[in-house]
């Protein structure tokens, strides 16, 4: 058996799935219930004022009403609820919390409107002195618009409901929009433990079919060779010790890969003696690009199990690693009996396309080229973000 060897060194070069699946954070674009996660921000509410006010400006002056009087009334009178809206999100608090039947619930608010009133008349009163002042001078009868009369009080009042219950409904829609963004991350993270668990499921498949497999072999040559099965069993435990250390995640470098690979390879090459020759055909600055473990372990297994141990004569393996514009593209290629597609299901090719699917989604894949006499060729694609230093 021939088995060519690779360069050690490599540039850092890494990858991996597309956000959102198992092995990537999850983004989304901000839609409705991020926007309505605002309004417990300044900014947001003086927008919103703001642009009502505004509004209501430009409805009063086509219908020809002046426009300073429209300004004071309009803009004056709405944007101090910017200011005071983080105390009617309070009492509103204090309301829910209490959790009062109907008729106390709009007791509570009634008496919330009035405890509100108090700084906004003041705040309304105040703008509208500076206001009148700056256009008419200042003087001493201008402080007569800072008393209260029932006029002022009434006018004033009746602005609290509309404005009131306005900031109410947007606290209420905040609380929904954060319970909707919870609930989509709770759901996320669960997906993502789901996704998880059965990719950990699928790789704890390979370790004892490995096993079995090699046991096998141990098994037939133990009675025929003794001094061989013996080297074989050494070469087995170096590679369960290697699989448990290195193979135990979700992902590990090319290098490691390959390096299992190379493990596993020696071990048949005690059965196959030259009669298999494996060359490597690998893009040296690929080896620290992370990949799902035990992805082509799997694969090369299932080539000298079925293609080339029944194959009389000698055999040939051929393992690449290269890119492919945006994609990592990894091969494993035999020259033996090949098979009929579609291929039964099993844990070579089976269980390398389910992982791919649970890590990747639709953006990896593994297809196959065979026909009977005809060889074997699996070819994996995955994505690939190269950062070089």
């Amino acid at each position: 058996m021939r088995v060519s060897g690779y360069a050690v060194a490599g540039v850092g070069v890494n990858h991996g799935p597309p956000k959102g699946t198992a092995m990537g954070a999850s983004t989304k674009t901000p839609g409705v219930a991020d926007f309505l996660l605002s309004w417990d921000r300044l900014g947001f509410r003086l927008l919103v004022f703001g642009s009502l006010a505004l509004a209501w400006i430009l409805q009063g002056m086509l219908a020809g009403q002046p426009w300073r009087e429209l300004v004071l009334m309009e803009l004056g009178g709405l944007l101090p609820w910017a200011f005071l809206a983080p105390l009617v999100l309070s009492l509103n608090r204090r309301i829910q919390r209490a959790r009062p039947g109907a008729g106390r619930y709009l007791a509570a608010h009634l008496l919330g409107m009035v405890l509100v009133f108090v700084p906004y008349w003041c705040i309304l009163r105040g703008i509208s002195f500076v206001w009148r002042s700056s256009l008419s001078g200042w003087h001493p009868a201008q402080f007569s618009a800072l008393m209260p009369t029932t006029l002022n009080l009434l006018g004033g009042f009746l602005n609290v409901p509309f404005v009131y219950f306005l900031i109410v409904l947007g606290a209420e829609a905040m609380q929904h929009a954060q319970a909707r963004q919870e609930e989509e991350i709770q759901a996320g993270r669960l997906a993502r433990r789901l996704s998880d668990a059965r990719v950990a499921l699928l790789q704890r498949q390979l370790h004892p079919h490995f096993l079995f497999n090699a046991l096998q072999a141990i098994s037939t040559l133990l009675h025929r060779d003794p001094a061989t099965a013996d080297r074989v069993l050494v070469r087995l435990s170096d590679l369960l010790r290697a699989m448990l250390d290195d193979a135990s995640s979700q992902t590990l470098s090319l290098r490691m890969e390959l390096d299992l690979t190379r493990k596993y390879l020696e071990i048949e090459q005690v059965r196959f003696e030259d009669r298999l020759r494996v060359d490597w055909s690998v893009d040296e600055s690929l080896l620290e690009v992370q990949v799902p473990s035990l992805i082509v372990l799997p694969l090369v297994e299932n080539a000298i199990r079925h293609g080339l141990s029944p194959k009389v004569g000698r055999g040939r393996l051929t393992i690449g690693a290269r890119t492919e514009g945006s994609w990592l593209c990894l091969t494993v290629e035999d020259d033996g009996l090949g098979a009929t597609l579609p291929l039964r299901g099993g844990l070579g090719v089976g269980n390398t396309r389910e992982r791919l699917v649970a890590l990747y989604g639709e953006r990896a894949a593994l297809d196959v080229d065979t026909a009977p006499g005809a060889g074997f060729r699996a070819r994996i694609r995955l994505p690939l973000e190269e950062e070089r230093s």
